[in-house]
C-alpha cells in the first residue's frame, strides 16, 4: 500500500512537473529543472519520466553516458517503421478531431472552449509539437499542420481533440487535415470590426505574442491613422488570402469546412448555429448541448470597425476587392 501512494504521489507530483515546464523557453533554465527532478528519483524510472520531460517541452533532452546513447540509438529504418506504425494508429482512431480557425479576433474568444467543453473533446496542437507552443516562441500565424504534433495529438485517448490556429488553407494542409480527419471549422468576420479588436489588444497589451512580434515595437505610440494603416497594411491582406484560401479549397473539392459568420452566426440565432454544428459534425454532437454552451455567452456586436479613419477603410476595401472580386 505504501508503494501504491508513493506512486500516485509521484504521478500528480509528475503530472505538475510537465504542466509547469510546458511553457519553459529559457533552455538552461529547463535543463537545470528537468535534471533536478531526475536525480529525485530512482533511476530504473530516469527514461520514462525524460520521455515523458522531452515530450512536454521540445527543448530537452537528458544528459546520457556515450554509452547509454549508442544502446539507444536508432536507424532510419526503425524510425520509418515505426512513425508509420505511429501514423496509422492516429489515423485510424475513432475520435471527433475539430480545428476552429480563422484570422485573429475574427472568432469569439469562448467558441473554442464552448465546443470543447459541450463535446468533451481535449485541447489539442496540431501546429507544433510542444503542450504550449506560443509559450515556446511558435508563432499562430504562417504555420503549415507538424505531422509529428498531428501523429501525438492523434494517438491521445478519449471522445476526441479540438485546436484553433490561424491557418490557410494550403495544399499541404487540407492534405493533412484529410489525412487525420481534422474537420475544419472556418469563421469569417467584418474587415474592419476584425482589425479593431486587434488595434484595442495591442493597445492594451492583451493581444496574443504572435501578433505583438509582427507589429514594431513602438506601434503603441503612434497617432490613431497612422497606426491603424499600419496594421490594415500588415493584415489586410493576410485575412484577404486566408478566406480566399479556404473558398478556394472548397471550391475545388479539396475542403469540406464548415463555414460560419461572426455577424450571422454569433449574431444570429444561437440555436440555429447550433444545429448547423451538430449537422456538420455528424451523431457525435448533440445540437441541444451545444445550443446550452453558446445561447449564454456575450458577443461584442458588428460594427467595432465602423469609425476607423476613411484611409484604412478604403484600403481594406481595396484588399477585399482585390482577393474576393472578380478578378481574385
Amino acid at each position: 500500500m505504501d508503494n501504491l501512494a508513493r506512486k500516485d504521489e509521484l504521478a500528480q507530483e509528475f503530472g505538475s512537473f510537465l504542466h509547469m515546464i510546458s511553457s519553459v523557453s529559457d533552455v538552461k533554465a529547463l535543463d537545470q529543472m528537468c535534471h533536478e527532478f531526475l536525480y529525485r528519483q530512482a533511476p530504473q524510472r530516469g527514461l520514462e519520466l525524460a520521455a515523458g520531460m522531452s515530450w512536454a517541452n521540445p527543448f530537452f533532452l537528458p544528459n546520457m553516458p556515450p554509452q547509454a546513447l549508442d544502446m539507444l540509438a536508432v536507424d532510419r529504418g526503425y524510425m520509418a517503421e515505426m512513425v508509420m506504425r505511429a501514423k496509422l494508429t492516429a489515423v485510424r482512431a475513432d475520435s471527433l478531431r475539430l480545428l476552429v480557425t480563422s484570422a485573429p479576433f475574427a472568432a469569439p474568444a469562448f467558441f473554442h472552449d464552448a465546443l470543447s467543453a459541450s463535446l468533451g473533446l481535449a485541447p489539442a496542437e496540431f501546429f507544433a509539437s510542444a503542450t504550449d507552443p506560443e509559450g515556446l516562441g511558435a508563432s499562430s500565424l504562417d504555420q503549415e499542420p507538424d505531422e509529428f504534433a498531428l501523429v501525438r495529438e492523434g494517438l491521445l485517448p478519449g471522445p476526441g481533440l479540438i485546436a484553433k490556429h490561424a491557418a490557410r488553407a494550403t495544399g499541404y494542409a487540407v492534405g493533412l487535415f484529410n489525412l487525420y480527419n481534422i474537420r475544419p471549422i472556418v469563421v469569417f468576420r467584418d474587415m474592419a470590426d476584425t482589425l479593431a479588436d486587434m488595434d484595442a489588444a495591442l493597445m492594451d497589451g492583451t493581444a496574443p505574442a504572435s501578433i505583438t512580434a509582427a507589429m514594431p515595437s513602438g506601434y503603441t505610440k503612434l497617432e490613431r491613422e497612422p497606426r491603424l494603416m499600419l496594421l490594415a497594411a500588415r493584415f489586410g491582406g493576410w485575412i484577404g488570402d486566408f478566406e480566399r484560401s479556404w473558398i478556394r479549397a472548397t471550391q475545388e473539392g479539396l475542403a469540406r469546412p464548415l463555414f460560419l459568420s461572426y455577424e450571422a452566426d454569433f449574431l444570429g440565432d444561437r440555436h440555429l448555429l447550433a444545429r448547423k454544428i451538430a449537422d456538420f459534425l455528424g451523431p457525435k454532437a448533440n445540437a441541444m448541448k451545444l445550443a446550452a454552451v453558446l445561447d449564454d455567452r456575450e458577443v461584442a456586436p458588428a460594427g467595432a470597425g465602423s469609425d476607423l479613419p476613411l484611409s484604412v477603410l478604403e484600403l481594406l476595401g481595396n484588399v477585399a476587392e482585390a482577393y474576393h472580386g472578380e478578378t481574385a
